[in-house]
């Protein structure tokens, strides 16, 4: 598993975009495009927007894995805008556990674990 700094881009149309630059690893990002869970991103882009929807190989890209890059924007806190790890999620469940109010960095996490049994 490496880190790295990744870049969120999500058209939503004309409501409108939802960006984000945020640290996660190479197998957290796959994980999250691999199940397709559905973030619930709420009224994001407003009052009635509801947004939600399964993340995509295109939506994420990687800007760097390096260390000493990564090292600065966790020190000094740079991530910025949309995390879809941070959110909530729906119509996504996992056979025999409670995954009720946790986030989808949390869903992920969970999955990579019990792939590893």
């Amino acid at each position: 598993m490496k880190k790295g700094i990744y870049k969120l881009s999500v058209d939503c149309g004309r409501s409108g975009d939802l960006e984000g630059v945020f640290i996660a690893t190479d197998v957290q990002v796959k994980a999250l495009i691999d199940s397709k869970i559905e973030v619930y991103f709420g009224e994001i882009l407003g009052k009635h927007s509801e947004v939600y929807g399964a993340i995509e190989k295109k939506e994420v890209k990687l800007l760097t894995q390096d260390i000493n890059a990564i090292e600065v924007v966790e020190k000094y806190n740079l991530s910025n805008g949309v995390n879809p790890f941070d959110y909530g999620f729906i119509n996504f469940e996992i056979k025999g556990v409670n995954i009720e109010d946790i986030t989808v960095g949390e869903v992920i996490d969970l999955l990579i674990k019990s792939s590893k049994k």
